[in-house]
């Protein structure tokens, strides 16, 4: 029998869309390969392609800018993607309904989280192509859930951990619970869910101690949901004598989010690319390290290095890349927003007062990089020209080589470049901001709200 194929049409762009999340993909436990930040990130954005097609069939399809929500992807980029989806066929889950008490009725099942995919251009038109489909068993729980989670790929995007977008997805499906109270289990099933990573796989100290799963993954991720989406989220630990035995968590609305989400998010972040490269590190291993590992450790990881790299009290670095990837293997790096601070004592992970902050620095620069754009737009083209000309032989030498082969193939059309023009043009023009700057645009905000 011929196999029907969903309806080849563009779709909504998924950056807009609201996912609704069938509850047995939600604490999901991996048994074979690691789920990471961006594998969580691209299944759930295929899952509102899905959702959201004209028609029922077997294979789906949206334009590859759709699904890395409109970022500036290359043939490069292209390959990263590929990674992820081979590893969506590939990593073995187990499928329940986010408890580990086995209850009459409950269902278990294990799959891929995706059956096939494949990438295609268009020899007419250029665009590119992504079609995938689910495997049959738990195709219609994807895509026609009975019991689901409403989740806002909007803040998605904003979380920049693994364990942080998985705890989230578990915590809203709590919201409405009249106990606003997750399901208790004991930690060591809580670990695998919230880490990606299968117990086959975890260290023996991960495994064995509380302590670290807690300073790893449990404190940044509450702080990471707290500081960027709509819910308040509260760790509950259930003691055996001295002994934590069994954790959940406590979900609260919060009625806005900290700060205005960013209005062109992001499932991918190709700077960090760009900056492992600067660093020395060839293109293809910066992207499969950056495939493997979770966006706050690579950051704290590059802003270490660098840091380290500029230094003139301390003897030259022998080897960058290897200071970079020994910081990322061992997690010794301090989280960034400690290194901007100048904070020389050790920081708590992910305090609230400095993901506020951050959250609001990026906030400021993504104005001021509207307000320079107007600027740019606003003059002649011979203005224009030199602004570019003096991008190029300024700001461009000091970034990673791939990010300089962007713009001379694509130049603005090119997020990525466009992104650095932009800020570059505004410090170029305002200089840096200051804290006087990030009060006035914090009121003029809070006037307009």
């Amino acid at each position: 029998m011929a196999t029907k194929r969903a309806k080849k049409t563009d779709v909504v762009s998924p950056s807009s869309a609201e996912l609704r999340k069938a509850v047995e993909a939600i604490a999901i436990q991996p048994k074979s390969g690691k789920i990471t930040l961006l594998t969580r990130k691209l299944f759930n954005v295929l899952l509102a392609v899905a959702q959201q097609a004209d028609e029922s069939g077997d294979t789906y399809r949206a334009l590859l800018s759709d699904i890395v929500a409109n970022s500036a992807f290359d043939s490069n980029d292209t390959a990263l993607v590929k990674e992820h989806l081979r590893r969506m066929v590939s990593v073995q889950v187990e499928w329940s309904t986010g408890t580990s008490s086995q209850k009459p009725g409950r269902k278990w099942g294990i799959s891929t989280l995706i059956a096939d995919a494949e990438i295609l251009e268009d020899p007419t038109t250029r665009r590119v192509w992504v079609e995938f489909s689910f495997a049959p068993k738990i195709k219609k729980k994807l895509l026609d859930p009975v019991q689901y989670a409403r989740l806002s790929l909007q803040f998605q995007s904003q979380l920049r951990s693994s364990a942080g977008l998985a705890l989230y997805e578990i915590c809203v499906r709590y919201l409405t619970n009249p106990s606003h109270l997750t399901m208790r289990e004991s930690w060591e099933w809580w670990r695998p869910i919230l880490s990606g990573t299968p117990d086959t796989e975890a260290g023996d100290e991960a495994k064995r101690e509380y302590k670290y799963f807690k300073r790893d993954y449990l404190r940044p991720a509450i702080a990471e949901v707290n500081a960027v989406t709509n819910i308040f989220v509260e760790l509950i630990e259930h003691r055996e004598g001295r002994r934590v035995a069994e954790i959940q968590f406590r979900v609260t609305e919060r009625k806005q989010p900290m700060l205005a989400l960013d209005e062109h998010p992001n499932v991918f972040d190709s700077t960090l690319v760009d900056r492992m490269v600067k660093i020395g590190i060839p293109l293809k291993e910066a992207q499969t390290l950056y495939a493997d590992s979770e966006e706050n450790r690579i950051r704290a990881a590059l802003q270490m290095t660098e840091q380290r790299m500029r230094s003139t009290s301390l003897p030259p670095v022998r080897s960058a890349p290897a200071l970079f990837k020994d910081a990322l293997k061992k997690g010794y790096a301090p989280p960034v927003e400690s290194l901007a601070s100048g904070s020389g004592g050790k920081a708590a992970v992910a305090a609230p007062a400095d993901d506020l902050k951050a959250r609001l620095l990026g906030e400021y620069s993504a104005y001021r990089r509207k307000e320079a754009r107007a600027l740019y737009d606003e003059q002649g083209e011979s203005e224009r020209e030199l602004a570019r000309q003096s991008f190029e032989e300024d700001e461009l030498p000091g970034l990673g080589t791939h990010l300089r082969d962007d713009w001379r193939r694509r130049g603005l059309e090119s997020k990525i470049t466009e992104t650095a023009f932009f800020d570059w043009l505004a410090r170029k023009t305002w200089g840096e901001p200051t804290d006087g700057d990030l009060l006035a645009f914090t009121l003029s905000q809070s006037r307009a709200a």
